[in-house]
């Protein structure tokens, strides 16, 4: 039996609702649909009726929550009275992968060479959804996130700065505002991802709407693309700061360094007291701009 699907069951009979259900855990409704009926084939029953303000339990569905809620917290003492041998399951996005995490996992592991951990890279929603479905303890985001049981701890903001070839004409003479209609951008992530989303309403605020040539899925590939002159980019500092100092990149700060990015440690609210979780955040907090 899918436990995510026990959870959904759960959450659903405690809302009373399959679209706040949706909201609560980031998934899309069809997605809670789906595992409710994945769950109602495998135990050959109806567990809900629809009504007009939402759902209620059927009778079969009354008699099948106790026993889900035991499962649910059988499994959850079971891993907590494990979770001393297994490794911290961390999620995080491309940027935190390819450029932090390398430095402060193995930081870490020569302070505590036990340490141990299972790390996944993960788009802002599937992160957000990890940590609610109890598949990760901890997430590095890039945005924030608001939820009652989810418990954050905010890192430095990283400055976004506008970046180019040494090539570029912006390099030595960066016009402002007005020009930038007339420059090829190269954006990360499609319009729905958080970071696309913060850059566009930033420069929509500046009165530009920039001529967009490539949506790419990773800074990496749009920091290769400027490295080759082929447009210019917003990129959060730390991404750029070796090429920044090798002087193969040029990086300008256009809002003084009042537009940033978030940057935050989000984990379970019931992992609170987790001490070997705590251990690890502490490190992080005292060790990240180092």
């Amino acid at each position: 039996m899918d436990l995510q699907n026990l959870e959904i069951f759960i959450s659903i009979a405690r809302m009373g609702s399959i679209n706040k259900t949706a909201h609560a855990h980031f998934l899309a409704q069809s997605t809670v649909t789906h595992r409710l009926k994945q769950l109602e084939k495998e135990l050959e029953m109806t567990l809900f009726t629809r009504t007009t303000s939402g759902v209620t339990l059927t009778e079969e569905g009354r008699a099948f929550l106790p026993v889900a809620s035991s499962m649910m917290e059988q499994y959850q003492q079971f891993i907590q009275q494990n979770h001393q041998t297994r490794p911290l399951r961390i999620v995080a996005g491309k940027a935190f992968v390819s450029t932090q995490l390398p430095r402060l996992l193995g930081g870490y592991r020569q302070v505590d060479p036990s340490f141990t951990c299972y790390l996944r890279s993960t788009l802002f929603e599937e992160s957000a959804h990890s940590l609610l479905a109890g598949t990760a303890d901890l997430a590095f985001l890039g945005n924030e996130l608001y939820h009652p049981n989810i418990k954050t701890t905010y890192l430095p903001d990283d400055p976004i700065l506008l970046v180019c070839s040494p090539a570029h004409p912006w390099a030595t003479n960066y016009p402002g505002w007005t020009e930038w209609d007339k420059q090829s951008f190269i954006a990360f992530g499609n319009p729905t991802a958080p970071y696309r989303q913060r850059v566009d309403r930033y420069l929509a605020v500046n009165g530009v709407f920039p001529t967009i040539i490539m949506e790419l899925d990773s800074f990496s590939a749009v920091k290769q693309m400027v490295l080759q002159n082929l447009g210019i980019a917003l990129l959060p500092s730390r991404f750029v700061q070796q090429e920044k100092l090798q002087g193969t990149l040029v990086t300008i700060d256009i809002s003084q360094a009042t537009f940033t990015r978030p940057t935050l440690l989000a984990y379970p609210a019931e992992k609170a007291n987790d001490l070997r979780l705590a251990s690890f955040i502490d490190w992080v907090i005292q060790h990240y701009d180092h």
